[in-house]
């Protein structure tokens, strides 16, 4: 449990710890100790118990949950503290880490494969993307790029916007190049014709002399 350093230490006075197990000091609640990936899985879970349990919660954790702007949440409505309701069935989740969030969207990908298909409706972006709605993705008709749109369709107007201005820039470097060839050549032709005049005025000037 070295893990357990940094910002989550003070999670470690609060447990009882041993090779393959994590009791809370406060009641007889139990973890296993499982693989490493699941382990910040694991210390969501121990910190919403603590906090639903026993109301101790870190300070800095809840100005993390609350600041937390990850597009998962548009799905979702903070209730409390390591506490979230589903929009689309009520239903309360208490230790939602990132995996049983997803885990849960699951069951609902009917009714965000629908509000996606209105969203691409509403802005007409299906004449700049091609739509593959049962893998929630889009692809741009014009550079193939593919885009996630599992949450919603920001991702697409970025993409929008950004080729706009990459072509927007395009064509004011290719005017400004066409400006700076026409000067130069417009400099050019004047010292042609200033050097052609002077080899024109040279005989007269020596005529001029000679009388």
């Amino acid at each position: 449990m070295a893990a357990l350093e940094g910002s989550d230490n003070w999670v470690s006075q609060h447990l009882k710890l041993d090779n393959s197990t994590v009791q809370c000091r406060s009641c007889i609640q139990t973890y296993k100790i499982g693989k490493r990936s699941k382990f910040i899985e694991m210390i969501t879970m121990i910190k919403a118990h603590l906090y639903h349990k026993h109301e101790i919660w870190n300070e800095e954790d809840r100005l993390k949950w609350e600041n937390d702007n990850d597009l998962i949440w548009q799905y979702f409505d903070k209730v409390s503290l390591y506490e979230a309701k589903c929009k689309f069935c009520d239903r309360l989740l208490r230790q939602p880490y990132v995996s049983l969030i997803k885990s849960h969207l699951q069951s609902h990908r009917q009714e965000i494969r629908a509000g996606v298909r209105k969203e691409i409706a509403d802005k007409s972006l299906s004449q700049y993307f091609e739509i593959h709605e049962e893998e929630f993705s889009a692809q741009c008709k014009s550079c193939n790029v593919e885009n996630d749109i599992f949450y919603g369709i920001d991702a697409l107007i970025h993409h929008i916007c950004f080729k706009n201005n990459q072509s927007l820039r395009s064509r004011q470097e290719t005017d400004n190049n066409d400006v700076n060839s026409m000067t130069q050549q417009f400099i050019a032709d004047e010292n042609t014709s200033s050097h052609h005049d002077i080899n024109r005025q040279t005989p007269r000037n020596r005529e001029n002399k000679q009388r």
